[in-house]
């Protein structure tokens, strides 16, 4: 099973380079959520309007079924989480919750849209980038809060691209929450220089940004 999952990731990786999901601009950067200028963008929207969206999707859902079969609901964290979240959540025939960073500010003021299945229920919570992980731990906190009477246990937090950033990841240490994803920055990178996508010199000015993140 990880050598299928290892062809599987490596495939997703292609499919990224060639649907122009990695934008590349090493003088005009990116602006980042948390304010960070970035060489490298990952465009996630490009993979759900994608013709080879079905592969796309059926690499996170295995991936995603594999290390995380026994949940009790699937959340989505809106908006970019919301349709991989919905297609696992289909695949496991298990609830889907929507969440989000703050309340609503209309309607019934949700911070969670839908209902926790019962007190004490494990949710694997699925965005499509992790960035600075601001928003993602927000979400967090509401799901630990809970719904009408109900809290859940967090499984996991998943994303299909993930920084991968340690400030990041110490943030997410310290709160307890375990953090995984489908393909990070240093995977780009790596996959990148190997199959002639990144030049050694472009290569090497990614990962002097990622080093100035830490």
């Amino acid at each position: 099973m990880e050598r299928v999952l290892k062809q599987f990731k490596e495939g997703l990786l292609e499919q990224l380079f060639q649907e122009q999901a990695i934008k590349i601009d090493l003088q005009n950067k990116f602006l980042l959520k948390g304010g960070i200028e970035s060489p490298m963008f990952f465009d996630s929207g490009v993979l759900e309007s994608s013709p080879n969206r079905s592969s796309i999707y059926s690499t996170f859902i295995l991936t995603l079924n594999y290390a995380y079969a026994n949940t009790d609901a699937i959340v989505g964290v809106a908006s970019g989480g919301i349709s991989w979240a919905s297609s696992l959540a289909h695949s496991q025939l298990k609830p889907l919750l929507r969440a989000h960073a703050f309340p609503k500010d209309y309607g019934l003021f949700n911070q969670i849209d839908g209902e926790i299945p019962f007190d004490g229920a494990k949710v694997l919570v699925i965005d499509d980038v992790i960035t600075s992980g601001n928003s993602a731990l927000k979400v967090v906190e509401a799901l630990w809060k809970g719904k009408n009477g109900k809290h859940a246990e967090i499984v996991a937090f998943a994303s299909i691209f993930d920084w991968d950033f340690p400030a990041v990841n110490r943030k997410f240490a310290s709160a307890g929450v375990q953090k995984m994803h489908v393909v990070s920055f240093k995977d780009v990178v790596e996959f990148g220089q190997a199959r002639g996508y990144l030049s050694a010199d472009t290569a090497k000015t990614l990962r002097q940004f990622y080093k100035a993140q830490n």
